[in-house]
């Protein structure tokens, strides 16, 4: 007997609404708890999705057809995973492999949900349902959870830019559900051309939303206050890149809205000049815009333009990838040595920095994972757009240009919720299948794989779960109060659940080092690097070398870390203190001088200090 179809698609609704909650999770439980509560609500909720497909293809003929951008997606995620682990030797169990693996599993399974029953698509006797739960509008359903998704951060935020709600960040009052500004206001710039879409075109019915008269007030009115909602608060995040986000998706919806109709085209024909008048006009406008917008924050943007430049020659280096999550550690061993060549300006000197992120994410899946990779992936986003063009998802369009956007200026699939929505609008740009040959065994078999695979990452993550619940509770009681020796003991015994992790393998370090087990530390340390370029990674790791008294190698680490980022005074003022204790008298002067007359990026308490100090280790005159 067959499950009920309204109970299904209610069902899948669920599902959807659990899913897209990931982006609140804040569990405080958790190290970590803005980005860990996040990854195991994730978890939960894609057992639970798979359940329900597993269910729908059972219960119902679903005849699901494997799409060119399928193989694009499988021919990605196996590049990806042949240049970490064959090209590079890395370990397949760490939480990247884990996220790709179950957002391929996602992605299948929105595919099976939003294929179509042909019978009943045939059916002429059964009424029109509400959006909701009406099978051929379960990803206007979706999408509709985006844009309540959107309204809750917009109003989350308006709450603590006015001071009613705490932040999420001791140094940004507006941060909604994430961690820092940036991701916030780029979520918020995904989310906007979703809402303005349904804002515009709720009653339109050549997009096909055959809902209840109700209904379509409802949508266009919910559009309208997440779209106002989201104007007021994305200009308080000084988030350029958002805001050239937020921009292009509605450029988007406006065209896609109007261009189309018949009555913009007769006005386009009768007033081509003054069209193109306007044009030129908003061009200039749109180019002092963005002049200004790089002068808003002109060392930031400078900052990145560095980041993009050594991106670059890393690709070059390494054309098949150093591997998946290794950005960081590959980007610091290439910054470190192209400003140990004296090829750096003293500009690029004063905005480097040792960023997680590579602030492109085509470059980042290029440094990444190789040239093979990015070319699979442009093309799978390629044929993503052009599917959803030609199918008329507009909303889906829109919002994956200002994602891509985002993409190019931030690092928004380094963070979950972002991916969420990415492969929930790359499974539901497809139009509907036609074909009678389909065989329904392949939606079954892809079901039940899928099933199956994330059985097993969820029971290999709950040890993971416990252990971040174990090092929050360590972090309190233990390290963040000094009692290092008993931190390193804990931390050792979830080392194994959380190498991959570089805040854990930073504490760790420091537990080690702190409680005089220096060569230990140092084993740590160099996992650390491997995903971070972090020069305090390498600060510490001089410190232990120094204290074991190889003194060369402490030197090397100290000199690395001054490179990896020239304008930070710390290694300079370590690299004294070293020299003064091997005797060598000259070398401490001149890197006392340097500590004394380097202009840092801020000046603070720390850094008088240290001029004081390294000033009576100088050869008094």
């Amino acid at each position: 007997m067959q499950i009920s179809r309204i109970v299904l698609n209610i069902l899948s609704f669920l599902s959807f609404l659990m899913l897209f909650s990931t982006v609140f999770i804040v569990n405080n439980e958790l190290a970590n708890r803005t980005v860990s509560g996040k990854y195991f609500w994730f978890y939960a909720s894609m057992g639970v999705l798979n359940i329900i497909t597993f269910v729908f293809a059972y219960s119902r003929k679903l005849y699901f057809q494997v799409s060119i951008q399928d193989w694009l997606l499988l021919l990605f995620a196996g590049s990806v995973l042949f240049s970490s682990s064959v090209i590079n030797d890395m370990p397949l169990y760490t939480t990247k492999f884990v996220l790709l693996a179950l957002l391929v599993i996602l992605y299948f399974n929105c595919r099976i949900l939003f294929s179509v029953p042909l019978k009943e698509k045939r059916s002429q006797e059964e009424p029109t349902q509400a959006l909701f739960f009406n099978a051929l509008s379960l990803k206007n359903a979706g999408l509709v959870v985006i844009m309540i998704t959107g309204l809750v951060e917009a109003i989350w935020g308006l709450r603590q830019l006015y001071g009613f709600i705490p932040s999420q960040h001791s140094l940004f009052s507006l941060t909604g559900s994430f961690f820092n500004p940036g991701p916030y206001a780029g979520y918020l710039a995904v989310v906007f051309p979703v809402s303005l879409y349904f804002a515009i075109n709720a009653e339109n019915k050549q997009h096909k939303i055959q809902v209840q008269k109700f209904t379509l007030y409802l949508l266009r009115g919910l559009g309208t206050v997440t779209c106002l909602a989201i104007v007021l608060v994305l200009p308080a995040t000084m988030s350029r890149a958002s805001w050239i986000a937020a921009i292009a998706g509605s450029m988007a919806v406006v065209y896609f809205s109007f261009y189309q109709r018949p009555v913009f085209k007769s006005f386009y024909r009768q007033n081509k000049k003054k069209i193109c008048i306007l044009t030129v006009s908003l061009s200039i406008l749109i180019t002092i815009a963005f002049t200004g917008m790089y002068l808003l924050k002109k060392d930031s943007a400078d900052g990145r333009s560095l980041i993009w430049k050594i991106s670059l020659q890393t690709v070059m280096k390494h054309p098949f990838g150093v591997g998946l999550g290794h950005f960081s550690g590959a980007y610091g061993e290439a910054q470190a040595n192209y400003f140990a060549s004296g090829k750096g300006t003293e500009t690029e000197e004063h905005v480097a920095g040792g960023p997680e992120y590579g602030f492109n994410e085509y470059l980042q899946i290029c440094v990444e994972s190789g040239i093979l990779s990015l070319v699979l992936f442009v093309g799978m986003v390629v044929w993503a757009v052009r599917s959803s063009i030609m199918n008329k998802r507009y909303a889906i369009t829109a919002s994956m240009l200002s994602l891509l956007s985002f993409a190019c200026f931030s690092y928004p699939f380094n963070v979950l919720p972002f991916l969420i929505i990415f492969v929930f609008l790359m499974a539901a740009v497809n139009g509907t299948s036609q074909s009678k040959t389909e065989k329904r065994s392949v939606s079954i078999v892809i079901t039940s794989l899928c099933l199956l695979l994330s059985c097993i990452c969820l029971y290999k993550e709950y040890p993971v779960y416990q252990a971040y619940k174990k090092w929050n509770k360590e972090k309190m009681y233990t390290f963040d109060v000094g009692l290092f020796k008993d931190a390193s003991v804990e931390y050792g015994k979830i080392y194994p659940l959380l190498n991959d992790q570089i805040q854990f393998l930073f504490e760790y370090a420091q537990s080690l080092s702190k409680s005089e087990q220096y060569m230990e530390s140092n084993a740590v340390l160099k996992e650390a690097v491997k995903i971070s370029c972090d020069p305090m990674l390498y600060n510490i790791m001089g410190k232990n070398y120094q204290a074991l008294k190889e003194h060369n190698r402490a030197e090397e680490c100290f000199r690395k870390a001054s490179y990896i980022v020239p304008k930070r005074i710390y290694p300079f003022y370590l690299l004294t203190r070293l020299y003064h204790e091997m005797g060598q008298q000259d070398k401490v002067d001149e890197m006392a001088g340097i500590v004394q007359t380097k202009e840092p990026k801020v000046h603070t308490k720390a850094v008088e200090e240290m001029r004081e100090e390294v000033e009576k280790l100088k050869t008094k005159q």
